[in-house]
């Protein structure tokens, strides 16, 4: 219901009811407010300020977070559109700027680390410097050679952490 109201709300119902219901837009409504208001200026063909808004998706704000960020700044400070230009009501803006906030963060809460690499395991040199860090022991004595305790390093073309 409260989804609804701010749907409405960025499509021209009235600022009243989103300001009132603190309800977030979804990604269809604040596209058709981002291609009312900004895709004018911001598309393939004009490229104004380098930034097209057009191709850009908004229902996966994260994969382009940079350009959002930029967005949602100017939206903020009422920068954009320009003076002159046609520009929504206070509460639409409010209520895209902050559905996209809340897309961002939801975003980098669920960071994508990449592809992790294979697990290695540390030579003797690199476990002794380890314990040696851990338990913040300056100086080894030699009585203490903890690489002597662990099984050798295979060696491969002169090296020993392949």
């Amino acid at each position: 219901m409260a989804l609804a109201t701010a749907t409405a709300s960025v499509q021209g119902a009235g600022p009243s009811q989103a300001a009132s219901s603190g309800a977030l837009p979804a990604a269809a409504s604040s596209r058709a407010v981002f291609d009312q208001y900004c895709v004018t200026c911001h598309n393939q063909k004009l490229k104004t300020a380098s930034l097209t808004l057009d191709t850009l998706d908004v229902a996966r704000v994260g994969e382009g977070a940079a350009i959002w960020e930029k967005v949602v700044r100017q939206l903020r400070s009422g920068a954009m559109p320009p003076v002159g230009r046609p520009r929504p009501d206070h509460a639409t803006y409010d209520a895209v700027a902050s559905w996209l906030e809340t897309e961002l963060d939801r975003a980098a809460a669920t960071p994508n680390p990449g592809r992790l690499p294979a697990f290695q395991r540390l030579t003797r040199t690199e476990y002794q410097h380890a314990i040696r860090d851990l338990l913040a022991l300056d100086d080894l004595p030699k009585a203490m050679d903890i690489g002597l305790l662990l099984p050798a390093d295979n060696a491969s073309s002169g090296f020993d952490n392949l």
